[in-house]
């Protein structure tokens, strides 16, 4: 619990503003590389544009599917 509020598990999707939030905390994958510290799960980043963790895309799959498109739109 933090604040009374309770941790958001790493199974849970997060908003940008969250991610936001993480980026701050938390190196990016390719300098934890570099400095030869392991993965152990939890919230993890890349600098890279490349690159995208599987958690965000599965996020803005599910929100593609959530906003339907108008009929007869191309």
């Amino acid at each position: 619990m933090v604040r009374g509020r309770m941790v958001m598990s790493t199974t849970q999707c997060r908003t940008e503003d969250e991610d936001v939030f993480w980026r701050k905390l938390v190196l990016p994958q390719e300098e934890r590389m570099r400095l030869g510290i392991p993965w152990h799960g939890g919230y993890r980043w890349f600098r890279s544009p490349n690159v995208i963790p599987i958690e965000q895309w599965r996020r803005k799959k599910r929100d593609s599917r959530a906003t339907p498109t108008p009929s007869g739109a191309a």
